[in-house]
């Protein structure tokens, strides 16, 4: 009795999910069709036809932020484990891709990674090493939204509201990366205590374990996090030379900006697919207060849209292909 109510949950959930994408979705697709009528349909259009084949050099970009994170995410495996790099980018891009279509964000990515990096790893270090990545990575974003607050400060001179938002980011990032080497130097077991798993309680150890006995890996893993912001803010450059026909200084001090307003968009609101509309106003939004104009930054959203969409179709695909393997050797703990 018990055994079928605990696997009929997840299928009554299911509807909730699926209305919940919808309802998203929708929502995102409205404020995308506000945004573009905001700016301009024909300018938006042209601009996307300025950027043409340098779509190419977009997805080079972004294969190349997927490969430094899985990377690194195989650093964060202990030694006497093998995960492969092919194995980290398959299993990071298809995670990705649950990710960026789902309202679950965050929760349907990494839970995918760790389930699918299971079939090489054993479960406790399957779910360490993704939660020890995304320990490095918060690290990386904390920092880069400090970098990008205070490129604004002194690229710009904003009003009080906007000095005000600013100042505010930037302390909540640096209490972040306070949070995290405390966390990381102290090494409570605060997540134990709330789920009593052996599981759990593995995991932790697993993590806190790397933490302090691979030091020598947390320069390199942290390096990699940081150049998967590097190819970010490259991409935005390239892209505003394209669409601004030039470069140079104050381009890549913008694109710094309008990198780190996408990845503030990015953590605010991944439970919308695909950021849809959100991205679009933001970046747009961002841009014109950049006084680059906010068609520029609408259409720097789409062509990120374009992306994700590409990437989401080869991580689904990639998913597809795995499910229809032979299933991993369930004996590993």
């Amino acid at each position: 009795m018990h055994v079928t109510q605990d696997v009929s949950a997840p299928a009554r959930a299911r509807p909730k999910i699926r209305a919940l994408a919808a309802i998203g979705a929708v929502a995102g697709v409205l404020l995308f069709i506000y945004t573009l009528q905001t700016a301009g349909p024909a300018e938006i259009l042209r601009q996307l036809r300025q950027v043409g084949l340098g779509f190419l050099g977009v997805l080079l970009l972004s294969a190349i932020r997927m490969a430094v994170r899985a990377k690194a995410w195989s650093l964060c495996v202990e030694e006497a484990e093998r995960f492969t790099f092919g194995q980290a980018f398959r299993a990071f891009v298809a995670g990705d891709a649950v990710g960026n279509i789902t309202p679950l964000g965050p929760l349907a990515s990494e839970g995918t990674k760790a389930l699918l990096s299971r079939r090489n790893l054993a479960t406790s270090a399957a779910f360490s090493s993704v939660l020890l990545e995304n320990i490095f990575y918060s690290i990386s974003v904390a920092i880069m939204v400090m970098v990008g607050t205070l490129a604004f400060l002194l690229g710009y001179r904003p009003t009080n509201a906007a000095l005000t938002i600013s100042l505010a980011l930037g302390t909540v990032a640096s209490v972040a990366v306070l949070a995290v080497w405390w966390l990381l130097s102290s090494q409570p077991r605060l997540l134990s205590r709330f789920l009593t798993h052996a599981a759990v309680r593995d995991a932790e150890d697993r993590v806190f374990r790397f933490a302090a006995s691979r030091k020598e890996r947390v320069g390199r893993i942290l390096l990699l996090e940081f150049s998967f912001h590097l190819a970010a803010v490259l991409e935005i450059y390239f892209l505003l030379t394209l669409l601004m026909r030039g470069g140079g200084g104050q381009t890549l001090l913008n694109a710094l900006i309008l990198g780190t307003v996408e990845r503030l968009i990015t953590i605010a609101f991944k439970f919308v697919p695909l950021r849809l509309g959100v991205d679009h106003i933001g970046a747009g939004t961002a841009a014109s207060f950049l006084a680059i104009g906010s068609a520029t930054g609408i259409t720097i959203a789409t062509v990120r849209t374009a992306r994700n969409l590409f990437w989401a179709a080869l991580g689904l695909t990639l998913l597809a292909t795995t499910q229809r393997k032979e299933p991993a050797d369930s004996s590993k703990p």
